[in-house]
C-alpha cells in the first residue's frame, strides 16, 4: 500500500481542527498559560486526548456517543470557560453581570464601527507559573523542531508503503470491522482489544469527515509522527538540552537499523503507540508533577484521567509497563516526596479500579470470562517480530543495549549522587530501560516479546537521548557559551544522524506514488466512492473479503446475486418505477439508487481451480454489464487502473452523489 495524496486529508484536517480549538480556547480563556511552544503543546495534546477518549467512552457507555453529542459538548464547555463561573457563589448574580457587561461589550463595538475579535481578545495575562521557563532561543527551536520533526517522521513511514503487507488482510479488515462498531456502540470483550485506539480513530473520522477505512490507513502514520515529537520533547525535558531530544525523536523516526519495527507491518496503527502517546507525558508529570499549572486537587483528577486513558487503550502499557514505572519512581521519592508519591499511586489505583469494575460488570451482564478477556490483553495474536532490515540480529543488538545500558547508568548514578535534582528523571528513566530489556534477555514467558518489541521501538530512542546527555555533560568541561555550545551539538548531531541515515536506511524506501498494487487501487476506490456519495444511497458489487467496507456505509451484494439474480430484478423494477402504488406493494424489487461493480482485470489467485472459477465469474460480470448497456440504462466507468475498473449504474439519476445533490 502506498501513501496517496488523499490519505493526507485526515492529518491535515485534524491539525486545523487542533489549531482551531487552541484559537478558541485563547479567545474565550481570561488567562493563558504561561508554558509557551511544546511545552504548552504536547501537555495541551495529551490532556486533551485523555479527555475526550475518557468522555467520549462515557458517550458510549449511556449510548449517546455521536458527532452531534461531543460538539454540543465542546461548544458547552467553550461557554463555560468564557463564562468563568466561580460555583462558590451565587450563580444568579454572576450571569446577571455577564448579561449586562455582554449587552455593553456588543453596544460599544457597534457604536465605535469596531470588530468584535480584535487583538485585546487575543492577547492575554498570563497565569504565574514560575517552572521550566523557556527563553526565545529554545522557544524558537522547539517551533522549528516541533514542525519538522513530525513532517519528517511521516515522509519516512510513508517511504516504506510498498513493502505493506497489513493493507487489506484479514487483520485490517478485522480492525476497521471495530472501527465500525464504535458507531454501534459495540465496546466490550473483543478478545486482545481494549478498543480505545478504535474509539479515537472513530471519533478523528468523524471530525475529519473521512471514511474508516481512510482513518484508519492514515492512523498509524498520524500516531507515528505525534510520538517522534513526544519523544523529542520527554528528552529534551529530561536532560533540558536540544541536541539529545533532536537525536532521540530523529532515532526513531530513522533508525530503523537500531530498532524492532516490522517496516512491511508500517502501516498499521498500533495500540502501544497510541496509549505511548499519553504515557510518556504522564511519566515525566510523574516524575515533577509541578510540570502541571494546577493546583493539588486538579492534579489528583488529571492523573485519574490519563491513567484511565492508558488503560482503556492498552492494558499492556498501563499494567506492565506503567505500574513498574511508578515502584521504581517510588524509590527515588518516597523519602522527600511521600505526599506526592502517594497521591500519584492513589490515582493510578482508582483508575485501575474504575476500569476493572465497569469490566466486571460488563461480564457478569454478558456472562463472559472476565479472567480470560484479562489474559488477552498481555499477549498479541496478530502482531509478530520480523526485522531482517536490523544491522545486526536484534539479540545481539539488545546485548549491547543491555550493557551500555548498565554502564551509562553507573555514571547517572555518580552524577545523580552530586546533583540528585538534575540527574532524577535521567535517573528513573534508565533504570525502567534497564529493567525492560533486562526482561527481554531474560525471555521467561510472563511478558509477550513482540508486544515488548514494540514497547522498546519507543524506549530505545528514549534511551539513545540519554545517552547523547551524559555525553554532552561529560564533553561540558570545556566552557562554550550556551548558544555557540548548542549549536556545535546540533551540528555534530546532525552529522552523526546523516551518516547513519545514509548508510542504514532501508533500501526499498521510495516516494513513488505511481505503483499500481490491486490493494491500492481497491482503498482509493473505496475512498473516491465513499467519501462522494450519499449512505445507503448506492450498493457496491465485489468480492467477499471486502464486505467490511459497506458496515455503516453502504448496501454490499457479491457477484452471485448480480450476475443471477439483478437483471430479473432490474427488468421489474424498469417496468414499474413509476408506478408507486406496486413498488409500495413490492419493495423487494426496488434498487438502489447507484450501483458500484468491482472487475479485476488480473486476477491473483496461486489455486488454478478456484482461479478459473473466479475468472468465469468475472467474464459472467462483464456480460451483465454489457446486457444493461444494451437495455439502454445508465452506465459509465467510475474508476479505472492497470487492474481494475469499477462501473457505474445509475438507477435513479442524481440520487445518490452528494454534489449532485446538493447543486
Amino acid at each position: 500500500m502506498y501513501l496517496e495524496p488523499y490519505l493526507l486529508t485526515g492529518p491535515l484536517r485534524i491539525i486545523l481542527l487542533f489549531v482551531l480549538i487552541l484559537l478558541i480556547h485563547r479567545i474565550v480563556s481570561t488567562r493563558i498559560s504561561a508554558q509557551s511552544a511544546l511545552n504548552f503543546l504536547v501537555p495541551t495534546i495529551t490532556l486533551v486526548m485523555a479527555a475526550v477518549l475518557l468522555g467520549s467512552f462515557i458517550l458510549i457507555l449511556i449510548g449517546i456517543f455521536d458527532l452531534f453529542v461531543i460538539i454540543s459538548i465542546i461548544i458547552g464547555l467553550a461557554i463555560l470557560a468564557f463564562m468563568n463561573l466561580n460555583f462558590n457563589q451565587p450563580l444568579k448574580t454572576q450571569l446577571r453581570k455577564i448579561y449586562t457587561r455582554s449587552l455593553l461589550y456588543i453596544t460599544i463595538k457597534l457604536e465605535k464601527g469596531q470588530k468584535f475579535l480584535d487583538r485585546d481578545n487575543i492577547i492575554k495575562p498570563k497565569h504565574k507559573h514560575p517552572e521550566h521557563g523557556l527563553s526565545q532561543y529554545h522557544r524558537n527551536w522547539q517551533l522549528a523542531i516541533g514542525l519538522l520533526l513530525p513532517v519528517l517522521t511521516y515522509i519516512s513511514r510513508s517511504s516504506l508503503f510498498q513493502e505493506d503487507v497489513y493493507t487489506l488482510s484479514s487483520s485490517w479488515f478485522s480492525k476497521l470491522n471495530f472501527i465500525n462498531g464504535i458507531s454501534a456502540h459495540t465496546w466490550f470483550f473483543q478478545t486482545g482489544e481494549m478498543m480505545g485506539d478504535y474509539l479515537l480513530i472513530n471519533l478523528y473520522a468523524k471530525l475529519t469527515h473521512i471514511t474508516n477505512a481512510q482513518a484508519l490507513q492514515s492512523f498509524g502514520l498520524l500516531e507515528s509522527a505525534l510520538l517522534s515529537l513526544i519523544i523529542y520533547w520527554l528528552v529534551f525535558k529530561i536532560s533540558r538540552k536540544q541536541a539529545p531530544g533532536i537525536f532521540a525523536g530523529l532515532s526513531f523516526a530513522l533508525f530503523y537499523a537500531f530498532l524492532p519495527i516490522n517496516i512491511d507491518l508500517i502501516a498499521e496503527h498500533k495500540s502501544v503507540f497510541t496509549s505511548l502517546i499519553i504515557a510518556l507525558p504522564t511519566m515525566y508529570f510523574c516524575i515533577y508533577p509541578q510540570s502541571f499549572s494546577f493546583n493539588r486537587k486538579a492534579k489528583f483528577y488529571w492523573l485519574l484521567t490519563l491513567f484511565t486513558a492508558i488503560l482503556l487503550l492498552d492494558l499492556f502499557v498501563g499494567v506492565l509497563l506503567v505500574f513498574p514505572y511508578l515502584l521504581i519512581l517510588f524509590i527515588f521519592k518516597f523519602r522527600k516526596n511521600f505526599r506526592q508519591i502517594t497521591q500519584i499511586f492513589l490515582a493510578y489505583f482508582f483508575s485501575v479500579a474504575f476500569i476493572g469494575i465497569i469490566y466486571g460488570a460488563a461480564a457478569l451482564l454478558t456472562k463472559e470470562d472476565f479472567g480470560a478477556f484479562i489474559l488477552s490483553n498481555f499477549y498479541s495474536f496478530d502482531t509478530y517480530t520480523y526485522n531482517p532490515h536490523l544491522v545486526a540480529p536484534f539479540r545481539d543488538l539488545m546485548n549491547y543495549y543491555q550493557i551500555a545500558a548498565v554502564v551509562f547508568l553507573l555514571i547517572i548514578i555518580y552524577n545523580y549522587i552530586k546533583k540528585s535534582q538534575k540527574w532524577l528523571a535521567s535517573l528513573v528513566f534508565l533504570s525502567f530501560i534497564n529493567l525492560m530489556i533486562g526482561i527481554y534477555q531474560l525471555d521467561t514467558g510472563l511478558v509477550d516479546l513482540d508486544i515488548l518489541s514494540q514497547v522498546l521501538c519507543i524506549f530505545i530512542p528514549i534511551f539513545f537521548g540519554i545517552i547523547v546527555n551524559v555525553m554532552v555533560n561529560l564533553f561540558s568541561v570545556f566552557n562554550f557559551s550556551p548558544k555557540v555550545g548548542t549549536r556545535l551539538e546540533v551540528v555534530i548531531g546532525t552529522i552523526i544522524i546523516a551518516v547513519l541515515t545514509i548508510s542504514t536506511f532501508p533500501r526499498v524506501a521510495t516516494l513513488n506514488f505511481k505503483e499500481n498494487k490491486t490493494e491500492n487501487m481497491v482503498f482509493e476506490a473505496y475512498s473516491k466512492i465513499q467519501s462522494g456519495n450519499l449512505p445507503y444511497s448506492y450498493a457496491v458489487v465485489n468480492a467477499l473479503p471486502y464486505f467490511s467496507f459497506s458496515k455503516n456505509s453502504h448496501y454490499y451484494y457479491n457477484y452471485d446475486y448480480f450476475n443471477n439474480t439483478y437483471i430479473e430484478r432490474d427488468r421489474r423494477f424498469n417496468r414499474y418505477k413509476d408506478n408507486l402504488q406496486y413498488l409500495q406493494n413490492n419493495q423487494d424489487i426496488i434498487l438502489p439508487e447507484t450501483m458500484f461493480v468491482f472487475v479485476y482485470k488480473q486476477i491473483q489467485e496461486s489455486n488454478q481451480g478456484k482461479k478459473a472459477v473466479v475468472e468465469k465469474q468475472r467474464d459472467l460480470t462483464l456480460e451483465r454489464i454489457e446486457l444493461l448497456k444494451l437495455k439502454g440504462r445508465n452506465v459509465d466507468v467510475y474508476y479505472e487502473d492497470r487492474n481494475l475498473e469499477v462501473y457505474q449504474i445509475e438507477n435513479r439519476e442524481r440520487a445518490s452523489n452528494i454534489n449532485q445533490l446538493l447543486f
